[in-house]
């Protein structure tokens, strides 16, 4: 997003004064939707491609990023998302970033200090909180339906379109049900993976192969909470609420112990309307949280049987702990 205008996969958002950096598309998108809920603009969003901090590449994209943002007098505050890096990308990022008078919130996927902690949600948290912003509670909307006791306690299955939004809701499954989730039947998988993108479009765009997998997953029953985003935006679905929402109904309706979670990365202005979307979800049964984080915090729980059933109310990290 250049000035305002998005191109390619990009929500709208309010202008301001934060700069992105990425190397993850919806790591972008997920920080943008949270910085515009709280009331923060976005004046460019620079995407260098997912393989930028690997070895080979070492970053060339995103440390031109960074000294262009650097050099715009209008930046107050950038922002570098990324899947994991390489250590030595990483290190070459932080060194660039520590000579910029611009400050730089890094969220790295990574071992190697605080600018990693917590994921995408607690680094919106810490951009709020270096512009002197006060943290909000992220949108959710809770299901309307009612649920049985205790659904929900058995494997997690996430079936994701964004692959950092994947990674980060596995890392918080792992916190919460253990390092070896496929040992406990949890599984989320990345349809946006190349492996699943050759010959067709994006799952951003085509909910076909999603769609399918949500049928079988419910019929496990093993299977005791489903865990999927819908990406919102310019260039994405124009309303997968529409094809999803039955699909939750028909799969929840189908299973007295099944649960539902949608991660909805989006905002109000979006071509689909994100609370639109919400409203659609929730109506189906699932329980819907802007937040990828909390999202993914909620199906861990209700997979761990520990949640409650008050979406209204989930677990999570407290606001004076977002740093980490």
């Amino acid at each position: 997003m250049v000035g305002g205008a998005g191109l390619g996969f990009a929500n709208a958002v309010r202008p301001g004064p934060v700069g992105v950096v990425a190397a993850s598309g919806t790591g972008a998108q997920q920080l943008m939707c949270l910085l515009d809920a709280a009331g923060v603009g976005v004046r460019h969003v620079l995407g260098v491609g997912g393989r930028d901090l690997s070895p080979a590449v070492s970053g060339r994209s995103s440390l031109a990023a960074l000294a262009a943002l650097g050099a715009d007098p209008a930046t107050e505050l950038i922002v570098l998302v990324a899947k994991a890096p390489a250590a030595r990308s990483a290190d070459l990022i932080r060194e660039a970033a520590r000579r910029l008078d611009t400050p730089v919130v890094l969220a790295l996927p990574a071992p190697g200090g605080d600018d990693v902690a917590g994921g995408l949600t607690a680094a919106a948290e810490r951009v709020l909180k270096a512009l002197g912003r006060p943290v909000p509670d992220w949108p959710r909307w809770p299901a309307v339906r009612s649920r049985a006791p205790g659904a929900g306690a058995g494997a997690l299955r996430g079936l994701f379109a964004g692959g950092t939004l994947r990674d980060e809701a596995e890392a918080v499954a792992r916190d919460l049900l253990g390092w070896d989730l496929e040992r406990g039947g949890h599984r989320l998988r990345d349809f946006g993976d190349d492996a699943y993108t050759r010959g067709r479009p994006h799952p951003m765009i085509d909910p076909t192969l999603r769609l399918e997998a949500l049928a079988r997953e419910a019929a496990d029953p093993a299977c005791g909470v489903l865990l999927l985003d819908a990406v919102l935006g310019y260039g994405a679905d124009p309303d997968p609420a529409a094809s999803f929402a039955p699909a939750l109904a028909a799969a929840l309706d189908g299973r007295d112990g099944l649960a539902a979670v949608v991660s909805l990365c989006g905002t109000p202005a979006d071509p689909q309307d994100r609370d639109r979307q919400a409203a659609a979800f929730a109506g189906a049964g699932a329980d819907v949280y802007a937040s990828n984080a909390e999202a993914a915090r909620r199906a861990a729980h209700l997979a761990a049987g520990t949640a409650g059933g008050r979406a209204e109310e989930p677990h999570g990290t407290r606001r004076g702990d977002a740093d980490g």
